[in-house]
Formats: C-alpha cells, sequence, structure tokens
C-alpha cells in the first residue's frame, strides 16, 4: 500500500473514532507539508458526500481541527463505558468472556480515551465474579440464534435444577436474558408446549434434519414476554391490582404493563398485567410494603406462601 493510501486511512480512522484531527500533527506524523493533509481532509469530504451524508466533516476554529459530525453509527468513549458498565453489572459471561468484549469494545476509541476508559473500569474489572457454572456463551449463543432464524428442530441434553439430565426434541424460538442468565424459550415436542431453557445448562445439542410442524414454527412474542415476566419462571397470565409504599418507579419499572390507579396518603394502588409466578416473587421480596389487592385467587396464593414462609421461623 503506498504512503499516501496509508496516511489517508489513518486520518479517516481516526475521524471514524471520534478524534480531532489537525493538519499539523499528521504533518509532523507523516513528514509532508500541512497543506497535503489539507488534502487529504478534502478528499475526505467529497467521500463523504457521496457515501456518507449522514456525517459531515467539519472545522473547530479554537482547536483547528477536523472533526466527524452527525454519524450514528459508531461508539464514543460515553456509550462505550455505558456498555461496558451494563457488561460488568450482567455477570453474563465468564471472565475470559468479559474481558475480551471488554478489550473489543475499547479498541474502538482513541489511545488517549483507551487509557481512560480502562481506569475507569480498572477496580470492577479485576474484582469481576463469574457465575457458578463456568460455561463460556458466546460461541453457543450465536449458533441457537441460527437455530431460531433456520427454524432447525434440536435434539438437547439438558441438565435439570434437580441435577438430572433429561433430553427434549426442541425447536428453539428466542433467547431471553434476565437475571444472569440466557434462556433459550423453545417448543418442546416431548411436553407439547412452549418452555425456558437455561442455556448454560445445555450440555449437548444434535440438529434435526427434519423440519417442525407449523404450528410449532409460529413466530415467539418475545418482546412481549419481556413486558409481561419478572423472572424466566412460566405461569399464568392476569392482571393484579396492588397497594405499594416503595419507590413507585421501580414498581413501575418492573412491570412495564402497569399504572398507578390510586394515590393514598402514604401509598399507591398499581394495577399490573403480569405472570402470576414471577410476579409473586417480586412481591414477596418487598416485604410490608406491598398489599395485593386482587384477584382473590392470587391473593389467597400469597398468603399461604407468607404463612410456609412464617412457619420456616416458628418451632
Amino acid at each position: 500500500m503506498s504512503s499516501s493510501a496509508t496516511r489517508l486511512l489513518d486520518i479517516y480512522h481516526k475521524l471514524l473514532n471520534g478524534a480531532a484531527i489537525t493538519k499539523e500533527e499528521f504533518a509532523q506524523k507523516y513528514e509532508v507539508a500541512p497543506r497535503t493533509i489539507q488534502r487529504d481532509l478534502a478528499d475526505i469530504r467529497l467521500f463523504l458526500e457521496e457515501y456518507r451524508p449522514d456525517a459531515k466533516l467539519q472545522y473547530n476554529r479554537s482547536t483547528k481541527s477536523s472533526y466527524l459530525a452527525g454519524q450514528n453509527n459508531t461508539l464514543g468513549k460515553a456509550e462505550t463505558l455505558a456498555l461496558c458498565k451494563i457488561l460488568l453489572a450482567s455477570r453474563a459471561f465468564t471472565k475470559k468472556e468479559t474481558d475480551h468484549l471488554l478489550g473489543a469494545l475499547n479498541d474502538n476509541l482513541p489511545p488517549a480515551e483507551q487509557k481512560e476508559l480502562n481506569w475507569i473500569i480498572k477496580n470492577e474489572q479485576s474484582n469481576y465474579v463469574e457465575l457458578q457454572h463456568t460455561k463460556a456463551l458466546l460461541q453457543i449463543l450465536w449458533e441457537f440464534s441460527n437455530y431460531i432464524v433456520k427454524h432447525r428442530l434440536l435434539n438437547i441434553v439438558y441438565t435439570r435444577q434437580d441435577k438430572k439430565q433429561v433430553t427434549h426434541t426442541i425447536l428453539p424460538k428466542a433467547i431471553i436474558f434476565s437475571d444472569y442468565y440466557f434462556y433459550v424459550v423453545s417448543y418442546s415436542q416431548n411436553a407439547e408446549q412452549d418452555l425456558f431453557f437455561r442455556l448454560d445448562r445445555i450440555i449437548d445439542y444434535t440438529p434435526l434434519d427434519k423440519k417442525a410442524g407449523h404450528s410449532q414454527n409460529l413466530r415467539y412474542e418475545d418482546g412481549k414476554l419481556r413486558q409481561n415476566i419478572q423472572f424466566m419462571t412460566p405461569g399464568d397470565l392476569l392482571t393484579i391490582t396492588f397497594e405499594f409504599s416503595g419507590t413507585v418507579e421501580a414498581a413501575l419499572d418492573r412491570f412495564p404493563n402497569s399504572k398507578v390507579i390510586k394515590k393514598l396518603a402514604d401509598s399507591v394502588v398499581i394495577e399490573a398485567e403480569t405472570i402470576d409466578q414471577g410476579a409473586m416473587m417480586w412481591l414477596l421480596s418487598q416485604g410490608k410494603r406491598v398489599k395485593v389487592l386482587s384477584p382473590d385467587n392470587f391473593k389467597a396464593k400469597m398468603k399461604q406462601e407468607l404463612k410456609e414462609m412464617l412457619q420456616n421461623y416458628t418451632s
């Protein structure tokens, strides 16, 4: 590659990564006249006008530097930091996978910003604790996503919570991440219904040549599932009302399909459409700040659960 092409690509790469370019800096780096860098910038401006109309090369008179403005498909330092923080908090992957992903995100930044970001996340990254299953998931996550796209039936060997291994013939329909784990929502031919399988507990899987039936192959509404489920537990969809004296925003965020229907002196009444089992788990975690009002059958289940919890503390 010619030196001029290398120089031009170097400048363009820096601009894409959010760096500000000065003629003097690159003229010194490549031992050329500043007007040569000016011509490079003019060529880049023409290229952007034809192929990237969403991005424009701008000039900052105070710093005497050129920068790329208006581009909407690159990550700056703030966006990269946000993704790194979310990745670390999720604990979704092994330490090795997490370090790799953090490094890949950071590589998109200019060197000075890479150093700054490394300093910000260094302590959290060094104290990262991976989950108990310690299973690498990136490759299997990609493979199952492809099986979903291609509507492939699979035979899987699955380890249940009681450690017993079982086999299923499944049609993967969606992948959901919730509370540290990835789940594969799949139609199980054995159970003749949709089930949730934790991805890390699938210890073996074999694609099958035969195709799924039409009724099994219907697209799964994972977006709607997200709105109605709090934890990855099966259950029935119902509408509940409860009195809540905790942080209202926390409850409304936990139940996306919810609204405040009444304001009281020290609490509110919330109505929510949700899956009963997951809703009960969250409501119980709120202690005395929650009082379920309806429906009666769900209220009775809450009472029974509370009685059985209390028995654990009585001799």
